[in-house]
């Protein structure tokens, strides 16, 4: 047998010495290749980030905010500089002012529906926000972009103002840039619906969502026209009444802020009622439905479950 092989590579000899020859070629020039294609896209990164950098320079001594990126913490997406430049001179201004205790002005940096929402007057502003996050002294900050127009702000203590150590205390806030004015403490904003889904002599109205950073609370509005009285969930499953995004996914409503008597309506009766669920803000999340599906029917013999599916 190895006589046999013998024998074939040196008659093939040649043959194979240009096979190997070709072999060892094509490694090589593959190698080469992924060298230089390794070396451009090295290239091309520290290009990018020399860029950021430079953008992100450029935006902390126009802003004199300190910034931590260009980019978004959770897509991982380049924000325009001039978008970044605008909010983050927004966002500088509200804490300054802060810092520098007007309130005032703070206060009117603020949205109207942040205002109306969390904060109706000044007073309130002051005892609610200011004293929680400042209490008087100097703090200083870091703007990060979160998702969209909302950027994550880490506040702590002035260490050159207050002569205090830091011991690591950090508090975090997420801020929302709309119309040149600031939603603050988590709140993300307010939308207005007028849908209305009517079914088996019960009508509902989604009118408002309140969104805030880590919850949302839907206002509708339940007409009766049973001539029977109707409870909204019977509160014995916290799975039972949730939002329903585009792909399926729920999101429970928070039953242990919720008693019977809120969610029941009388024969002919209309009732608005406000519910909060367990649905942090996602900028590319739909929110499809309000799904009751153990929406109790009140009769003689007691009580009947049935699903309602509000459309949102």
């Amino acid at each position: 047998m190895f006589q046999n092989i013998r024998i074939y590579l040196n008659n093939h000899r040649k043959k194979i010495l240009v096979g190997i020859v070709i072999i060892a070629s094509i490694i090589i020039l593959v190698q080469l290749l992924n060298f230089l294609v390794g070396r451009a896209r090295n290239r091309e990164q520290e290009n990018i980030n020399v860029n950021t950098s430079r953008n992100l320079e450029e935006i902390e001594n126009q802003t004199n905010v300190n910034l931590s990126s260009t980019q978004s913490a959770v897509s991982g997406d380049e924000i325009s500089t001039n978008t970044l430049k605008s909010d983050v001179e927004i966002i500088g201004a509200f804490f300054n002012a802060c810092n520098q205790r007007n309130l005032e002005d703070a206060y009117n940096m603020l949205t109207d529906e942040c205002k109306e929402q969390m904060y109706n007057s000044l007073e309130v502003f002051e005892q609610a926000y200011y004293n929680n996050v400042f209490n008087g002294e100097q703090k200083v900050y870091t703007v990060e972009n979160w998702t969209g127009n909302t950027y994550k702000v880490d506040i702590s203590e002035d260490i050159l103002s207050t002569g205090k150590s830091n011991d690591g205390y950090v508090k975090q806030d997420y801020v929302t840039v709309k119309d040149g004015k600031l939603n603050i403490n988590n709140y993300i904003g307010y939308t207005q619906f007028n849908e209305t889904t009517e079914d088996d002599d019960i009508s509902m109205t989604i009118l408002a969502r309140n969104t805030y950073m880590d919850h949302e609370e839907y206002t509708i509005r339940v007409t009766n026209n049973k001539e029977q009285a109707i409870q909204l969930d019977g509160l014995s499953n916290v799975k039972s009444l949730h939002l329903e995004d585009s792909r399926g996914s729920t999101y429970s409503a928070y039953t242990n802020e919720l008693t019977q008597a809120m969610l029941r309506v009388e024969p002919g009766e209309t009732k608005e009622v406000t519910i909060k669920f367990y649905s942090r803000y996602v900028t590319n999340k739909t929110i499809d439905y309000i799904v009751f599906s153990n929406l109790l029917v009140y009769n003689s013999q007691g009580s009947e479950s049935e699903e309602f599916k509000a459309n949102v």
